[in-house]
């Protein structure tokens, strides 16, 4: 890489990453204060979807991965202070995107399964990062207390059924949103740039 695109490859990844990282200190903050259920998965889905978008300005490999290292130190500074576990799930979001985009950075489908990815992890974050501090049994409590809850709500068996399809529903839902969106909105701008170019 030329001195001239490694200048162009931080620039973008330090401009989208501040991004992503005040959006996370402020509308993360707003939401984890008043408590409102599933914040962490719009904010992963928002954060992704943005990640696709840069990929359509600048389709080098490793960009996602730098800007998603970027917002994880930006989450740093913010008021609740240097919270561990946001900024690794930050981190691996960027990871995933990364890896889902690395056959074809531009591509639509793919743009759809990077988000998807994200916005699983973030859903599966808190249990997967208790199961390997805790152990295994974490799982077992986890299920025990479903089906209580189940049990007290007079909810038959086949109704966790439901409950994980449209569990599923909302993650492929959030997929197609945020890929279509961030795939559409930097294609948008890198044929903006190439007009204002030629």
């Amino acid at each position: 890489m030329s001195q001239r695109g490694a200048a162009r490859f931080w620039a973008y990844c330090a401009a989208f990453g501040a991004l992503w990282g005040a959006l996370e200190v402020t509308v993360g903050s707003l939401l984890h204060t008043l408590h409102l259920p599933l914040s962490g998965f719009a904010l992963a889905t928002l954060g992704s979807g943005l990640l696709v978008a840069q990929r359509q300005l600048l389709p080098e490999r490793g960009a996602t991965l730098a800007t998603g290292l970027v917002a994880a130190l930006a989450k740093s500074v913010s008021p609740a202070g240097i919270i561990l576990g946001p900024m690794v799930g930050i981190a691996v979001e960027a990871l995933l995107v990364e890896l889902a985009l690395l056959p074809a950075p531009r591509s639509r489908a793919l743009a759809v399964v990077a988000v998807t990815l994200a916005a699983s992890w973030a859903l599966s974050q808190r249990l997967l990062m208790t199961v390997a501090l805790y152990g295994e049994e974490v799982v077992s409590l986890y299920l025990a207390g479903l089906r209580d809850a189940a049990a007290f709500l007079g909810l038959p068996e086949e109704a966790r059924w439901v409950a994980l399809g449209a569990l599923l529903a909302l993650v492929l839902g959030a997929g197609v949103l945020g890929g279509s969106a961030g795939h559409a909105v930097g294609r948008r701008a890198a044929a903006r740039l190439a007009e204002a170019r030629a």
